[in-house]
């Protein structure tokens, strides 16, 4: 589908005329020619991802009011939630 549009427009033809001469259906087209403007939309773009901290932190939080933070390690933050 998206390699049709894609040929069609580099062909410089009209929808009707590359339809006629490629033996697709104009409503057809018409529809793949919908759909692919929502999927370049989506698939042709990026979004910026900011990095807060390149240290990981894990906070845990005991019922009693204790505070115990740590740096990633899930073996530890396992043993410390198994001591309450």
């Amino acid at each position: 589908m998206l390699s049709m549009i894609s040929d069609w427009r580099s062909s410089g033809k009209s929808k009707k005329t590359y339809c006629a001469e490629n033996g697709i259906n104009e409503a057809t087209f018409y529809y793949w020619f919908s759909r692919s403007k929502g999927e370049e939309t989506a698939s042709g773009s990026f979004i910026t991802i900011d990095k807060i901290s390149s240290k990981h932190e894990v906070e845990v939080i005991y019922p009693n009011g204790v505070r115990i933070k740590v740096e990633h390690d899930l073996a530890l933050v396992s043993q410390l939630i198994q001591l309450y």
